[in-house]
């Protein structure tokens, strides 16, 4: 499931095995089939891809639904840019059975989906225009992922490499560095309600929360201890195994409610919040989280008091506050890219939109 990338759609490589090694066990699928995971939460978050193939065939968990279109009839890029809408994520995540961290998408909601149908070649350029579309967004992507190595860049001058103990610092807890670690609220949300409330869809795995997608309670049943204010580090301590541990810092001037998955950590006064999210998105902190992590009924799990154990170094506040300085430059120039890339977005589901109502 690693291997999905929810964002563009792709798989990557995988490894190389020999064939009598997983013949069972596992979902055999071919090259160019569509993918669409089956369990929560990866289905909300998104991972549904082309297989992206060295060979003919391959395997995969068994948490994936594979669909094959008939090519004589269905060009397969269509059905791929036709299963990515997000109408049907929502109405997927309605059809789901089971409970708990077990809720599946069952494959009579995809057997059952109503698929428009224009020529072939039609179809194959609605395709062509809608992969055109998502490339420009794949260039604003990498735009800031290059932004995003830059931050971890000036961490790194500035504090080292966390891996690597600082002589001259001492080291701490992260549990030492907070004044809380507060769960989130398990009420029910809605698409209407007085109170936007986080979800962990809404922290991203690089590390920013993302308010394009919110859902509500009502003010009543926001206690304080549920709600978030600028400067609090958000940890998604429940997701996939790896979407599991993604934190992010919340820059907002509003209150809102974070649900149950969060964590809030709100660092103390001798601390700056930017050096704590920073260093929960080094590459060295995914490690030790990914090896915290605790598989329960088919989730990846740390909890609050596992993560507050985790060690690392405390430099002086001031030289925290400078890299927070330097850090809030970089954020910016990211905030202009994340405004286009959020009007490519648009762009891109006006496309959809119009492209299977016949409007291309």
């Amino acid at each position: 499931m690693s291997a999905v990338d929810a964002e563009t759609g792709t798989t990557q490589s995988g490894e190389e095995r020999a064939f009598g090694e997983v013949s069972k066990g596992y979902t055999l699928f071919a090259d160019k089939d569509i993918l669409v995971a089956k369990i929560t939460p990866c289905f909300e978050n998104g991972k549904i891809a082309q297989a992206g193939l060295k060979h003919r065939i391959g395997v995969g968990s068994t948490e994936f639904h594979v669909i094959r279109p008939d090519r004589s009839r269905l060009e397969a890029r269509y059905l791929f840019h036709f299963l990515r809408r997000s109408q049907v994520r929502v109405a997927g995540e309605r059809r789901m059975t089971g409970s708990a961290g077990q809720r599946r998408v069952p494959e009579a909601f995809l057997a059952g989906l109503s698929v428009p149908m224009p020529s072939l070649l039609e179809q194959k350029k609605i395709a062509e225009v809608l992969d055109r579309a998502d490339e420009l967004r794949v260039k604003r992507r990498e735009a800031l992922a290059r932004l995003d190595e830059l931050s971890q860049s000036i961490f790194i001058d500035m504090f080292g490499d966390p891996a690597e103990k600082r002589e001259s610092w001492p080291t701490s807890t992260i549990g030492a560095l907070l004044e809380s670690a507060t769960y989130g609220s398990s009420e029910k949300a809605d698409l209407t309600g007085d109170v936007p409330i986080l979800r962990m869809n809404n922290i991203t795995k690089d590390g920013r929360v993302d308010l394009t997608e919110l859902k509500y309670l009502d003010a009543a049943a926001v206690p304080d201890r549920h709600r978030v204010r600028a400067g609090d580090v958000l940890f998604n301590r429940t997701n996939s195994a790896d979407l599991v541990g993604k934190s992010a810092i919340y820059r907002g001037s509003d209150s809102p409610a974070y649900a149950g998955y969060l964590v809030r950590l709100r660092v103390n006064s001798e601390n700056n919040p930017e050096y704590l999210a920073a260093f929960l998105n080094t590459k060295y902190a995914k490690r030790v989280l990914r090896g915290m992590c605790k598989s329960i009924i088919g989730m990846a799990n740390i909890n609050a008091k596992e993560l507050q154990t985790i060690r690392l170094a405390q430099p002086p506040l001031a030289l925290q506050n400078a890299f927070a300085a330097r850090l809030s430059e970089v954020e910016r120039v990211k905030e202009t890219h994340h405004r286009s890339l959020a009007e490519l977005d648009a762009l891109f589901a006006s496309l959809q939109d119009r492209a299977f109502r016949g409007l291309l």
